[in-house]
């Protein structure tokens, strides 16, 4: 019967949806075969502005007293409000803490050192990358149509850019060679999926792609699933649900282009979507649809920048004024914050969610997926780097023993303290690179005999 079935998927002869159901339906091929451990890992790295405060992520029941190192269940733990939207996903929740990074530069953004772990640049300038961030060395290792994607909503830190191909200065696929960033959701929505229905660079990939590209997939769906059994068909209905959403919201926007221009002098890309909080979703919903569809595995969004205003979410105050401290109607700075999270869990929480709904191998595809929520500035607005906390959502493909714990590490110079550069270098050794070490170590902690400089191996599987 497998035999069978992956005759008939190789006998398949798809039509304009080809190119999308290619990845998906190797997918399928691969749990046919019974080589689910074949399948690809998958990475979502979701950046914020303006530093992630350790203590407003801390469950009150771990808040420090005595010994600041702790690796426990989280299962089970009350979490902070503004991380309530992550509770169906609880199993899954990492928390991790206490890691440093003073080999990168502090104040209101590393640049590229968040995930290259070295000082480069300056607030005004990300400067050149000087090697391959590791969300890239994570893509290179399961490489896809689409190797690695980049979404973002704002540029680099205080940079105005809203929309069109952007450099933000956070991720590289190698030295001198920054990823670029796609800040309009409408334009990336052709990237990654126009090459379905449109071969031309200009104007035939503009033809009612809403419209046109779930028509002409469904033709080659109805081929596929008469070869595919019953389990692949809910994860093809999880797929098709993607495209649907995204057709939904293709469609108001599109609906409201001839009253946009009616107003405008000019009507262009950027009237799609004049809310951010609009776009920061379109952007999920983008991320998730192509990791489903198969056309990548590693997505970094860069969620905003210091010009960002929170608007649809009752703020007027920036994200940089909001960090000095500065209210925003009504609302202190850490209540402005706690709703700006909040907000951004809600984000993460859809992405997951969509992802559980695909069954994959024994499980479903949030078990092969590892979703990192980090901010550019580490610890607070002014970064210090003293610390650089992660949330993390998913299984990670069973090659970390983290989900569902909460795990903090002895703070900056006390015996036992890790850096972010032995961060990333466990999470290239548990997903298949086994590196000596990523990044540059912490001059002042080899000096006084505390740096590891290795990974975290109490973390691996």
């Amino acid at each position: 019967m497998t035999q069978s079935r992956r005759s008939i998927l190789k006998g398949i002869s798809l039509g304009a949806g080809g190119l999308l159901l290619t990845p998906f339906l190797r997918q399928v091929e691969l749990h046919a075969e019974g080589t689910v451990k074949n399948l690809p890992s998958r990475f979502v790295f979701v950046v914020k502005n303006s530093g992630i405060w350790p203590s407003a992520i801390t469950p009150e029941e771990f808040v420090p007293s005595g010994s600041n190192a702790i690796n426990s269940s989280l299962t089970k733990t009350a979490l902070p409000p503004s991380m309530k939207p992550l509770e169906p996903f609880q199993n899954q929740l990492s928390i991790v803490q206490g890691l440093s990074g003073k080999m990168c530069r502090g104040g209101h953004t590393s640049n590229f050192g968040m995930l290259g772990v070295y000082m480069v640049g300056t607030e005004t300038n990300p400067g050149n990358p000087l090697r391959a961030t590791a969300d890239a060395e994570l893509a290179k290792l399961y490489p896809a149509p689409f190797n690695h994607v980049g979404l973002a909503v704002r540029a680099d830190w205080g940079s105005n850019a809203y929309g069109g191909t952007m450099y933000p200065g956070i991720s590289a696929v190698g030295p001198g060679k920054e990823l670029p960033f796609q800040g309009s959701p409408d334009v990336a929505f052709e990237q990654l999926f126009g090459s379905a229905v449109s071969s031309s660079k200009e104007g035939e990939k503009r033809f009612l792609l809403q419209k046109n590209l779930l028509d002409f997939m469904v033709e080659d769906i109805k081929k596929v699933e008469k070869a595919i059994p019953s389990t692949e068909k809910i994860k093809m209905d999880a797929y098709l649900n993607s495209f649907e959403e995204l057709q939904v919201r293709h469609a108001k926007l599109a609906g409201m282009k001839s009253k946009i221009k009616d107003c405008a002098p000019r009507f262009t890309d950027k009237f799609t979507s004049l809310v951010e909080e609009s776009r920061q979703e379109a952007h999920c919903d983008l991320a998730a649809a192509a990791l489903i569809a198969g056309l990548t595995n590693c997505v970094t969004i860069r969620l905003d920048n210091a010009n960002t205003v929170y608007k649809a979410l009752g703020l007027t105050r920036n994200v940089h004024g909001i960090g000095h401290d500065e209210g925003s109607d009504g609302k202190n700075q850490s209540e402005c914050r706690d709703i700006i999270r909040k907000h951004h869990m809600d984000l993460i929480a859809t992405m997951a969610k969509k992802l559980k709904a695909v069954p994959e191998g024994n499980g479903n595809m949030l078990d092969n997926t590892m979703i990192i929520y980090l901010s550019d500035s580490s610890n607070k607005h002014h970064g210090d780097c003293l610390e650089w906390p992660y949330i993390i959502v998913g299984g990670c493909s069973g090659k970390l023993n983290i989900p569902g714990r909460y795990i903090r590490y002895p703070k900056y110079g006390d015996k036992g303290c890790r850096t972010i550069g032995d961060w990333w270098t466990t999470l290239l050794n548990a997903y298949g690179n086994p590196i000596k070490y990523y990044g540059n170590e912490d001059l002042e902690l080899k000096q006084s005999g505390l740096s590891h400089a290795g990974p975290l191996a109490e973390l691996i599987s």
